[in-house]
């Protein structure tokens, strides 16, 4: 979609694909024909982020840079930003071990959300009502191999 309305504002594109590239250290940007600006659209969040530190390396302008995508892909570090620049947000609470996770919940009481700091499509945003559930939510990002989930 995004191709074709380009190709109707007369705009050349090339659609590459994240997952069928191969880059190093030693590549060049003469090795590839990205054209002038890449506009990063990889459906992974890490793929993305990680296919433009490439691009950038290579000195290819990227839409979005690796900085805007590394910051706003952390909802935390997005959370943060935007209230320090005036954003209106809702009020939000970090702890950074689960102890001090259920100490929060308990002091700011239910019902409460609970989202881990790196994700999309809603995945792992979960509404807690009591302490039991609080609990096993809490107990399974704790055991969870991602070194995100340990951030509350």
């Amino acid at each position: 979609m995004l191709q074709e309305q380009a190709s109707k504002m007369g705009c050349d594109t090339t659609v590459v694909d994240a997952k069928t590239s191969q880059l190093s250290t030693e590549s060049k940007r003469d090795d590839f024909d990205f054209g002038d600006v890449v506009l990063e659209r990889c459906v992974s969040y890490f793929r993305g982020l990680h296919f433009t530190a490439c691009l950038e390396f290579l000195d290819v302008p990227v839409i979005n840079s690796y900085d805007v995508a590394d910051r706003c892909g952390n909802k935390m570090v997005t959370s943060l930003l935007l209230k320090k620049h005036g954003v209106p947000t809702p009020k939000t609470y970090f702890a950074f071990s689960s102890e001090e996770a259920a100490n929060l919940i308990n002091k700011v009481g239910f019902p409460i959300v609970i989202k881990p700091i790196i994700g999309s499509w809603g995945r792992g945003i979960l509404p807690l009502r009591d302490y039991d559930t609080t609990e096993a939510i809490i107990e399974m990002r704790n055991i969870s191999d991602g070194s995100h989930d340990r951030i509350y």
